[in-house]
């Protein structure tokens, strides 16, 4: 279980996982000792699993973002369409879902060319993939995790 000081631990690491554990120590009022301990703790038991850096996919030229539904003749099959999707780099996320597709994955693409290419050439193609359905992102407005205080 959580206690305060881990949740404030966890908020400075949601921030910016680079933050220096001193510095989350000076700011919460622990040494550093503890708050390492701590964070040691919760990688152990799983409540955290890595950090990240965000990269602006825009300046690097992908400026498409699209979300697709993927319908699969059969959902129980979908570990197998997961498996072929890990090996399309421009795939960034997927999700098995409930509802009309079996899975919901995301795309990063140069422009909607490459979209299109890639979703002819290589998703659609994909064996067990009946059809797709496509939403094209204008703006990603909200990324975020769920604030510690609100647990």
């Amino acid at each position: 279980m959580l206690d305060g000081i881990d949740k404030q631990i966890l908020d400075h690491l949601v921030e910016n996982a680079r933050t220096p554990i001193l510095e989350i120590a000076r700011k919460i009022g622990a040494s550093g000792a503890s708050v390492h301990q701590r964070v040691r703790k919760m990688e152990e038991i799983g409540v955290i699993s890595g950090s990240y850096i965000k990269i602006n996919q825009e300046k690097l030229g992908n400026s498409t973002r699209a979300f697709v539904g993927i319908f699969l003749e059969k959902a129980t099959h979908h570990t197998e369409t997961v498996a072929m999707l890990e090996e399309i780099p421009e795939v960034t996320s997927c999700y098995y879902t409930t509802g009309n597709w079996s899975l919901l994955v995301q795309l990063n693409c140069k422009d909607n060319n490459h979209l299109s290419s890639l979703l002819s050439e290589k998703i659609q193609n994909l064996k067990g993939v009946l059809r797709t359905e496509t939403y094209i992102c204008f703006k990603h407005l909200i990324n975020r995790q769920i604030p510690m205080d609100g647990l």
